[in-house]
Parts: structure tokens; C-alpha cells; sequence
């Protein structure tokens, strides 16, 4: 995809392409009708206003960044975002391009349930969590001193302050593959791999590997459907300068710093609501990831 600011032009919607640092560089400028010189100018002017002795101040920085953005941003909003997940995906369920949270998707039929119901793992709905069935038996998850009890009783919905069922994802890809998150990942997804642990079956880990692709998924989502995890309460304009402000912070470290020596550590955690769900009409496309693409990205 090329220029992403205004692919949806038909539909009057806008977003901006957070691919690489050039289509960053590009939809931004065209959004704020600024040119890469000022950007540039910009940049020189917030690092020197910021700095103090040996380190940038982070929050003079940004009042700058949001200061211009302020000043540039138009009457057309941005509601669009482009959301890259990172998935490993079974093979039964390659043409599924949606993404369900958590709850749905331990809950209702489909290949990820019936995998586990091959591995003698069912899950039960109680209320607002779920329950673990292992080999048709009920299992406590009460005793929290126990290993890995904690984390499965936040992931299925125990702790009623502390519940994680959400659909997430990075708001750039440009650095992505540079995220040890992405690494992370390569094996399976967290949740299986806990399972797995606490159940001491070992096979379900690596039935699950050998039994998928893991896969970047990007969509464009409504920005309004979109939570910053660091920023979760804003909305409207508020959301918007935020986007624009992180996107700035990125390629401000463009600016400063050799490529070599950039990672992903920044990158904005964006969600969706715990009981929302991914639905395929937000789906632009899937790219597979191979380990070699996780440590070969100096590009």
C-alpha cells in the first residue's frame, strides 16, 4: 500500500501510513500541510529546547510536538488507525482473517477450541470468566501461590479489576520485527505456553507450533473503536494529537539516532475494547513472519 493517508478518499476517511519512516514522513506532512523541511526544523528546535545536561526532557519534548500539531492539524479528522497484530495462527484457521478477544474465542467453536479440545483442554462459561476443564474435571485456579495460577486466573476473567481479554496490536511497523515482543511471540502465544505449563503437557506447545504460522495482521480500524494502553481514557481531538504526537516521537529518533541503533521499545500497545472483536471488514492484509526476519531487520 502506498500513501495510506488518503486510500479511503472515496469513503472520506483518513489515516496515516505507519509502514516505514518515508510513508510516515509523507502522510504526515500531507495531514498537517507541512513539508519535510519543517519537520525537520521541528525536530532541531524541540531536541534543543529539551535537552538538559545528558538526556532529553521527554515532556518538554512532547508539549512541543503537541504545540505543533496544534497548530497545523485540520478541520478533516483522522478516524482511522492501521492496527498490526502479531499472531501465530493453526493452520484450520489460515483463511480466518477477524480476531476474536479472549473470552470468544475460548468459549464458542472454532480452531483454536477444538485444538485444545484435542489436548483434553475445554473451557466453561461462569458468569463473566471461564472456568479450566482439564480431562472433563474442573480445575481450581483458587490456591494463587501456586505457578502460573495468577496469570490464568487474570487472563480468564477471576480478578474482576485486573481482566485482559482484549484484541491488541502496534500502532508502526516499521521497527516491529525489532520488538523482543515480536520474539516473544515467534513461539506461540503466551496463554498456550502458560497452559501448557501449568498442565505439564509439553505437546501442547509444540503441536501448537508445528501446527501454525505466525503472521503480522495488519487492518484499518475506526479510531474511535481504538485504546492507546498507555492512554486508554482519551477520545475525540485528544486522541487524535496523541497519535500524531507518538508518530513524531518516532521519526524525531529518525532524526537523532543511527537505524543500527533503533529498536521498537516505543511503539504505542493500541486494543480493542475487552468484549470487542476484529472484524475481517477491517482486514487489509497478512505477512508471514520467519525467525530470520526477526533477527536479520537492520535495513
Amino acid at each position: 500500500m502506498s500513501n495510506l493517508v488518503t486510500a479511503h478518499e472515496i469513503t472520506n476517511t483518513m489515516y496515516i501510513d505507519t509502514h516505514t519512516k518515508v510513508t510516515m514522513e509523507t502522510s504526515i506532512c500531507s495531514y498537517l500541510n507541512v513539508t519535510l523541511k519543517d519537520l525537520i526544523d521541528l525536530f532541531e528546535f524541540a531536541g534543543n529546547e529539551a535537552q538538559q545536561d545528558y538526556f532529553i526532557n521527554r515532556n518538554t519534548l512532547n508539549d512541543i510536538f503537541n504545540s505543533f500539531i496544534e497548530t497545523h492539524i485540520p478541520s478533516q479528522e483522522l478516524d482511522e488507525v492501521l492496527f498490526f497484530h502479531l499472531s501465530r495462527r493453526l493452520n484450520t484457521a489460515k483463511d480466518c482473517n477477524c480476531g476474536d478477544n479472549l473470552f470468544k474465542l475460548l468459549s464458542t467453536e472454532n480452531a483454536m477450541t477444538s485444538f485444545l479440545k484435542e489436548h483434553d483442554v475445554e473451557f466453561a462459561v461462569c458468569g463473566k470468566h471461564l472456568n479450566l476443564i482439564y480431562e472433563g474435571k474442573y480445575i481450581s485456579l483458587e490456591n494463587t501461590s501456586q505457578k502460573h495460577i495468577p496469570y490464568l486466573r487474570w487472563r480468564l476473567g477471576h480478578t474482576a479489576n485486573r481482566i485482559d481479554f482484549c484484541f491488541n496490536g502496534f500502532l508502526l511497523k516499521d521497527l516491529l520485527y525489532r520488538n523482543s515482543y515480536a520474539r516473544e511471540l515467534y513461539n506461540g502465544p503466551e496463554f498456550i505456553g502458560v497452559l501448557a505449563n501449568f498442565l505439564k503437557r509439553r505437546d501442547i506447545r509444540t503441536d501448537f507450533f508445528t501446527n501454525s504460522i505466525y503472521y503480522c495482521l495488519e487492518y484499518c480500524v475506526p479510531l474511535e473503536k481504538v485504546m492507546f494502553d498507555d492512554s486508554e481514557n482519551l477520545s475525540g481531538k485528544d486522541k487524535q494529537i496523541y497519535l500524531l504526537n507518538r508518530i513524531l516521537n518516532r521519526l524525531y529518533e529518525y532524526h537523532t539516532t543511527d537505524i543500527q541503533y533503533m529498536f521498537d521499545y516505543d511503539n504505542s500497545v493500541i486494543r480493542l475494547a475487552d468484549d470487542d472483536t476484529m472484524y475481517g471488514k477491517y482486514y487489509i492484509t497478512k505477512e508471514k513472519i520467519d525467525w530470520n526476519m526477526l533477527q536479520n531487520t537492520f535495513t
